[in-house]
């Protein structure tokens, strides 16, 4: 009799025993998550982006971070404003934003890119992670680095030979509603 009531006290004990390493193992491995740390933030200067919209080609932007990018960094792109294409009687009658518009229908010949996604965009390259479109204003661009010490370049795609009457924002003078663009590197840790 004495081994039958002994057998719930040692099952008890040891559900016991069990529940609080199980919470214990789960509290470890909620300790140790991924963190984001970001390790750089800057906007992209005016004239910098005046010449990037007036230039046919890509325009090298220099991560400055110390040490250099990692692989596995990740950059996020913020962009909001307008840009002014030209193409028109007066300022401001082409205007889009640096998401860049979808055409239906033939499109033009166009000198960074011929997807249709991609028509009068402004467009970001990492070397090995390809070319990116910008997303609407309030909704990041990630682009994840594949090797260390990667450049950025951005460029905007319009058409061949265009580029010389294009200017951010809009109105007569351009002050309104100027292109802006916001870079963050962000690395992952896990803690």
């Amino acid at each position: 009799m004495n081994e039958s009531k002994a057998m719930p006290f040692i099952r008890i004990v040891f559900l016991r025993v069990f529940s609080v390493f199980f919470v214990l193992c789960v509290v470890h491995l909620s300790l140790a998550a991924d963190v984001e740390s970001r390790i750089l933030t800057t906007y992209i200067p005016q004239d910098t982006l005046e010449t990037v919209v007036r230039t046919e080609g890509w325009t090298e932007f220099p991560l400055a971070v110390k040490g250099g990018v990692r692989k596995g960094d990740t950059v996020r792109i913020w962009a909001g404003g307008s840009i002014d294409r030209g193409n028109g009687d007066q300022p401001g009658q082409n205007v889009g934003g640096p998401q860049g518009l979808t055409i239906e229908g033939s499109a033009p010949t166009l000198a960074l890119s011929q997807q249709p996604g991609h028509t009068y965009a402004l467009l970001f390259k990492a070397e090995e992670a390809g070319l990116h479109r910008c997303l609407p204003a309030g909704k990041p661009l990630e682009i994840k680095l594949a090797k260390d010490q990667e450049k950025l370049f951005l460029g905007f795609n319009d058409e061949k030979g265009r580029y010389g009457d294009n200017h951010i924002g809009k109105g007569r003078r351009h002050e309104l509603d100027p292109l802006w663009v916001r870079v963050e590197v962000v690395r992952t840790v896990v803690d």
